[in-house]
């Protein structure tokens, strides 16, 4: 089987979503004494084993914009899309949501900017857009998402 660099990372992302989501929130002392060494479910959101999170529906669909390429409207729509209708989600609802990205995307969806729709407080610089991120890398360094796009094409 070929190897994609694109498709390898976001498979990576979402599995390492997966692998983290049902500790997330555990302190580290007692993550240390139950390790994850497989993958496993429930946790925080009772979700079965494999479940992703927000983080990797976001990912997906900033990498599937990117397939038309560069477009903030597009980005905006996506994200409201995943929000009320639970795009890219595992079971087709939003979870694990949080305050700065819910406030945002309520933003975008009443019509504000995607430029003007973040939370501008000294306090709301948390770095949830960091891990999802990865797609922006990928656009920039290999501009890929055109290739995948019509692989994509191809398979359907």
């Amino acid at each position: 089987m070929k190897s994609n660099k694109v498709l390898d990372g976001l498979f990576g992302l979402c599995i390492g979503d997966a692998l983290g989501l049902p500790v997330q929130f555990l302190s580290r002392e007692a993550v240390k004494r139950n390790p994850v060494t497989d993958m496993i479910g429930y946790g925080q959101f009772n979700l079965p084993p494999g479940s992703w999170s927000d983080d990797s529906s976001l990912t997906f669909c900033l990498a599937e914009s990117f397939c038309n390429g560069y477009n903030l409207q597009n980005f905006a729509d996506k994200f409201i899309k995943w929000l009320y209708d639970g795009y890219w989600t595992p079971f087709g609802q939003s979870y694990d949501i949080g305050q700065s990205t819910m406030n945002a995307i309520k933003r975008l969806k009443s019509g504000i900017s995607p430029l003007e729709s973040g939370d501008k407080g000294e306090y709301n610089n948390g770095n949830c857009s960091l891990m999802r991120i990865l797609p922006l890398a990928y656009y920039k360094c290999f501009n890929s998402f055109i290739y995948i796009h019509i692989i994509s094409l191809l398979w359907n």
